[in-house]
């Protein structure tokens, strides 16, 4: 890479709020950071994030950083190893997150096309939604445990469906949480006793 002159004063401008200064800085050094954070970005989330999303989390956190603390850099080499650090940390951190953790598994993801001998053939895609099956189960269960019940037990059975907290439920009810709560242990109970 070659060697760029003294950015001491860049900087400096830079952490005083100069725009011409940031916009400086960043053009200098923005090949260079999309470099580090290609060189860094996993070929399983190359599909999912643009290289340039990472890149602008770099600058945000530089320049946030550079408000908050004097940072100093000795030199050029310096500050090109710390830009390379903090790419590596913000992709090392949304790798971790995207396959440790059970929401964002990228093992989990499947392609919605399947190739079958020489074509394509779409892949069965499950709604997260009920089916009219389950749909029907619902009402009738909902039926039954709204049987004999006063108007506004089956409004607050309603809103706790609807998965509202007994909280809210008093507050939009106008009713304490203690009616509300046993409102909703008698039709549990309801429940429990006809199955």
């Amino acid at each position: 890479m070659r060697e760029v002159p003294d950015v001491s004063e860049l900087i400096a401008r830079a952490r005083l709020g100069d725009e011409a200064a940031i916009r400086a800085f960043v053009a200098e050094f923005e090949p260079e950071v999309r470099i580090m954070v290609r060189g860094r970005l996993p070929r399983e989330m190359r599909t999912q994030f643009d290289s340039m999303d990472f890149v602008q989390s770099v600058w945000e956190s530089f320049f946030t950083d550079l408000q908050e603390r004097s940072q100093d850099f000795a030199n050029v080499r310096h500050l090109r190893k710390f830009l390379a650090s903090v790419a590596r940390n913000k992709v090392f951190e949304q790798h971790r997150r995207l396959t440790r953790t059970e929401k964002y598994a990228l093992a989990k993801e499947k392609p919605l096309y399947v190739r079958k001998g020489g074509r394509e053939i779409e892949r069965d895609v499950l709604s997260p939604d009920p089916t009219p099956s389950q749909n029907l189960q619902a009402r009738d269960r909902l039926a039954q445990l709204t049987a004999g019940c006063t108007p506004e037990e089956v409004e607050v059975i309603a809103l706790r469906r609807d998965e509202l907290t007994y909280e809210e439920i008093a507050e939009r009810t106008g009713l304490s949480d203690r009616t509300v709560r046993r409102i909703i242990e008698a039709a549990r109970a309801r429940m429990e006793g006809r199955r």
